[in-house]
């Protein structure tokens, strides 16, 4: 049995965030546990990494952009700080935390990989460390809790009748990335000789932050009052950075590095661009977007 379309129309943010949040959850519980990422191969994760920086691209420049960009009362001189922030504040993270080890997932290192990466040096920390599972942990536990709070600050900016199509873009960006992460936790976990028990309990912990980071968000706008579309904005202003960051220094340099695959991964960003950009025209269609081009809020403030 279907159900009508002026039910799915009228769904509440909250339902589309509640779905959102769970199918991500169990995402990444099923990337970190059953190491299946491992078995696609160093071609295939490298294809995958460029599919999911494209989507990610697009999100940050297409959606979470604008949609701050109009919580912030369309002064661009007031947003494009906070993206620039949000850039920042995430290359620093990755820095620090070398979080997005993406080589440790298909098992494969930079001394060990059968091409000649041109940049001479390596993809970041070693596999093989006892306690780099930490590091990783902890960098993508906070990313992971602004994806959920970027997530609920999307859905939120789509009001009751586009939050469904808005919170999708963000959406799409958070899942498929997710497992990729989890994996990544898992594969030095097993490197560093953790029991199976802590394995599933470090897998379980971490697919439940991006949820966390979604509702400290609404728990704590809740505070700002009349303010809260102005911290929306902020949020979204700084995702977009986020993510374009994620993209443009950590998943898109795998479409220059592997100049043997060149052809196949550009393909796969362009495929994440289109995903990105096929959503925009369906938002475009969307009662929101028309409450946007209107001038009006749609949160009716």
């Amino acid at each position: 049995m279907t159900l009508p379309a002026a039910a799915i129309d009228g769904a509440s943010p909250a339902v589309f965030l509640l779905v959102y949040l769970l199918v991500i959850a169990a995402a990444a519980l099923a990337g970190g546990s059953s190491l299946a990422l491992v078995s696609l191969g160093h071609r295939r994760m490298q294809v995958l990494l460029s599919l999911t920086g494209g989507v990610m691209l697009g999100v940050g420049l297409l959606h979470l952009l604008p949609h701050g960009h109009f919580e912030l009362g369309g002064d661009i001189e007031v947003t494009m700080p906070w993206v620039l922030g949000g850039f920042c504040l995430m290359f620093l993270l990755e820095r620090a935390f070398h979080g997005h080890a993406h080589h440790a997932a298909d098992g494969s290192h930079a001394a060990d990989c059968r091409h000649d990466h041109d940049h001479g040096h390596g993809h970041g920390p070693e596999t093989g460390g006892r306690w780099a599972w930490v590091g990783a942990l902890v960098g993508l536990s906070l990313h992971s809790l602004a994806d959920g709070a970027a997530l609920a600050a999307a859905v939120r900016a789509g009001g009751v009748d586009g939050g469904g199509m808005v919170g999708l873009a963000t959406f799409l960006a958070i899942a498929v990335h997710k497992p990729i992460d989890a994996c990544v936790i898992a594969t030095l976990l097993i490197n560093a000789g953790a029991a199976a028990s802590t394995r599933r309990l470090v897998n379980i912990g971490y697919c439940l932050v991006v949820p966390l980071g979604a509702i400290a968000y609404l728990v704590s706008i809740r505070l700002f009052g009349a303010d809260q579309d102005g911290i929306a904005g902020v949020a979204l202003a700084m995702a977009a950075g986020a993510f374009i960051c994620i993209a443009a220094a950590d998943l898109l340099p795998e479409v220059e590095f592997h100049s043997h695959d060149r052809l196949l991964l550009t393909a796969a960003l362009a495929v994440g661009l289109l995903v990105a950009v096929g959503i925009t025209v369906l938002e475009r269609a969307s009662p929101s977007h028309a409450a946007h081009g209107a001038g009006t809020h749609p949160h009716g403030h």
